[in-house]
């Protein structure tokens, strides 16, 4: 228990009373059966189907249950939540807390949704929680305390994500309400909330090349990888306004979503930070790593456009440069599919025409 002690014992009992231990053994086993079970795989080689399994595992621990049998968890300040109770006298969901969510939108909440949208969902309403409680979505959490993740608040995108995909069993309208705050609103951040550097993007249509200094002392300077995540989440959002019938903010995220364009240097063909003053910057290594571009470089961001695959090949000047700019990323060996900024890269072959190359390095 995150609440007391006296909870913990009571878990326990509600959980174990009167149960060998073979049989709390057998019950989890069944349990785990059942969530593994909803994807099956055939073929291959069995240890590949067991670090699939094992990565399935996974996926559904990276985010702690922090409730109780009865529902309480722990808020902000040791303050203690309740999760309402159905006519059972049950939680109507559970609550998560540690950790983010910066690229997990690229795999676990696909995952979540295809086949486990009951954990999805009880995920999305435990983050209204917490902004219900504190006003803005977390960048991290752990055990009710709000944590730096990295800074970009993808939690907003995630509600949407959720809503986007016809998963809608939570509070739709303050869940709106959050994701539309955390892409339009940069005032009153404080340690916890990320997009630090938000105010530039929605003022100057970009996140210039500067370092940023927030409350605890940490320096970044991460501007056009921030630039390219914030048009995304702006992107996901304005789906989300667009399915609610909110048109006015649909057309201004919407607008946000385009302001990739803005660091794209037609020379280069790359995405490449701007200082403040709306230049781009000088003696540009594009394979310089954690320089205006988050655990990463230029090579690898560019492709950061996932809403606006085609525009992006417009930029570059169509389907064959496009291509011959995949192959140079591979050529150079700076893909990286250890990092999730990267993991949608290999698949663009595809928009490219050339899906055999997708296969190919598969």
């Amino acid at each position: 228990s995150y609440t007391s002690i006296e909870n913990a014992k009571k878990n326990l009992q509600y959980e174990a009373s009167g149960k060998t231990f073979d049989e709390v053994r057998g019950r989890a086993k069944e349990i785990w059966n059942e969530k593994l079970g909803r994807i099956k795989i055939e073929g291959g080689l069995k240890k590949v189907r067991i670090k699939f399994y094992t990565g399935l595992y996974h996926a559904l621990l990276g985010r702690g249950l922090a409730s109780d049998y009865k529902g309480t968890y722990r808020k902000f300040n040791d303050e203690i939540g309740k999760i309402p109770l159905n006519e059972k006298g049950n939680p109507k969901y559970h609550h998560y807390t540690s950790d983010g969510m910066w690229g997990g939108f690229w795999n676990l909440s696909q995952v979540w949704a295809l086949a486990y949208p009951d954990y999805f969902s009880d995920y999305i309403q435990s983050n209204i929680d917490f902004y219900k409680t504190r006003g803005w979505l977390h960048d991290g959490v752990a055990t009710g305390v709000y944590t730096n993740g990295v800074q970009t608040n993808f939690q907003g995108l995630l509600i949407a994500s959720a809503y986007n995909v016809g998963i809608r069993d939570f509070e739709v309208e303050t869940g709106y309400e959050a994701a539309r705050k955390n892409e339009l609103d940069s005032k009153g951040r404080n340690l916890g909330n990320g997009k630090y550097d938000l105010n530039y993007f929605i003022r100057d249509t970009y996140v210039p090349y500067k370092d940023t200094v927030i409350s605890n002392g940490w320096v970044f300077n991460f501007g056009a990888s921030h630039t390219l995540e914030y048009s995304f989440s702006s992107y996901a959002v304005a789906q989300m306004a667009k399915g609610m019938g909110k048109d006015s903010d649909y057309q201004k995220l919407t607008k946000q979503a385009g302001y990739y364009k803005n660091l794209f240097d037609p020379e280069t063909k790359f995405i490449r930070p701007k200082t403040e003053d709306g230049n781009f910057i000088k003696d540009f290594d594009s394979m310089k790593g954690w320089d205006g571009f988050q655990e990463g470089n230029a090579f690898q961001y560019t492709w950061y456009v996932p809403h606006d695959i085609y525009g992006l090949m417009e930029a570059m000047g169509g389907k064959d440069e496009f291509i011959t700019n995949l192959d140079r990323l591979f050529d150079t060996d700076q893909y990286w599919h250890g990092n999730e900024p990267g993991h949608q890269t290999v698949y663009l072959y595809a928009y490219g025409g050339a899906p055999w190359k997708t296969q190919q390095k598969i």
